[in-house]
């Protein structure tokens, strides 16, 4: 079709629909807005979209909510997710469930996406299993990760790989994360990197990251640095975790602390771990509290031990009970190796 009469199709559709709608035709309203917002017209679209909404179209309750969302005005948009969840757009439904992740209500959150993924929503099923996963619930997660992965869910792929391994399912756990690879998800390339690493394949695990890296994946770019690291490839190494760093990756912060240590430049490692701390690595607080006990102010290594072993960090934990046990405090010390004790199963999950 010539240019100029695609042009004059696209003018005549806007006309009928915009005499529609101002004669009170919902639909028409809910076209007319996304005309409108598809040519840039943001403030005319939001008019109709909300007359749109107001007429009771659910799908222009999620679009409106939508905007609002982009330019900022969350609270309004959240308001326009639930009466869009209300009147049963499933979409709507995931969007509420996700504000409702970010203020850490997961119950709430759950709710609404088992909602959203009984009505078929994959976005939601992924969501849903995702939440199943981390709340302990592997069984149910499994069968909403596999709806939405064979959907080609990229994110549900991932999950499910990470199901199917913890179950020593390891083969069907990689064709998954491939499959997910091969739609676009680079994350998959730590998933695949991991497993090979710890099967005894560094070769193929250096691939996988330096795959990734190379895609600009920042976990990628930290692991594939720290593989480097630890066969002594210091140069490369640093090389990556200074790009991951650019990015604004804390735990390639922390790694470069442990490298300007390894050449002895304590107040270049101090500076690393700090700006790591600030960024939220809790490891960085450890390794200040060894650069403090090295230089022997133990009060204050003990205070950045504290901070760690509260924050969760296993290292932390050992190196506070350590100190603890130093001066007499065997009980505070005791309750330390426990917690890190219990706290180590974690760290070996994907």
């Amino acid at each position: 079709m010539p240019d100029r009469l695609r042009k004059w199709n696209k003018r005549f559709d806007t006309y009928v629909h915009r005499k529609a709608a101002e004669r009170g035709n919902v639909l028409a309203m809910a076209g007319l807005a996304a005309m409108l917002r598809e040519e840039g017209e943001l403030a005319e679209s939001e008019v109709w979209y909300r007359r749109a909404a107001a007429g009771g179209d659910r799908v222009s309750m999620t679009t409106l909510a939508h905007l609002l969302a982009e330019r900022g005005d969350h609270d309004e948009a959240e308001r326009w997710y639930h009466e869009s969840a209300m009147a049963g757009d499933p979409h709507g439904m995931l969007h509420l469930g996700l504000a409702h992740e970010r203020r850490h209500e997961l119950d709430s959150a759950e709710r609404w996406w088992r909602s959203a993924a009984d009505a078929g929503d994959f976005d939601a099923m992924a969501a849903l299993g995702h939440l199943l996963l981390a709340r302990g619930h592997p069984g149910e997660a499994g069968e909403w990760c596999r709806s939405a992965a064979e959907a080609e869910h990229t994110g549900a792929m991932l999950d499910l790989g990470i199901l199917l391994n913890d179950q020593g399912r390891t083969a069907e756990a990689a064709r998954w994360w491939r499959r997910a690879l091969d739609g676009g998800e680079p994350a998959a390339t730590c998933l695949l990197g991991r497993q090979a690493e710890r099967s005894g394949r560094p070769a193929e695990a250096e691939d996988w990251y330096r795959r990734g890296a190379e895609d600009h994946h920042v976990e990628a770019m930290v692991r594939l640095g720290l593989l480097l690291h630890r066969r002594g490839d210091l140069g490369e190494a640093e090389v990556w975790y200074l790009e991951a760093v650019e990015q604004g990756d804390a735990v390639a912060l922390t790694n470069l602390g442990v490298l300007a240590r390894h050449r002895g430049d304590d107040r270049a490692a101090a500076g690393w771990y700090r700006r790591a701390a600030e960024r939220g690595s809790v490891p960085a607080l450890t390794s200040l509290g060894h650069l403090a006990e090295a230089g022997g102010d133990v009060a204050r290594a003990e205070k950045w031990f504290q901070s760690a072993a509260e924050s969760g960090d296993v290292q932390g934990m050992l190196s506070l009970a350590r100190l603890l046990e130093t001066r007499g405090a065997d009980a505070a010390a005791k309750a330390w190796l426990t917690r890190a004790d219990n706290a180590r199963t974690d760290s070996d999950r994907y």
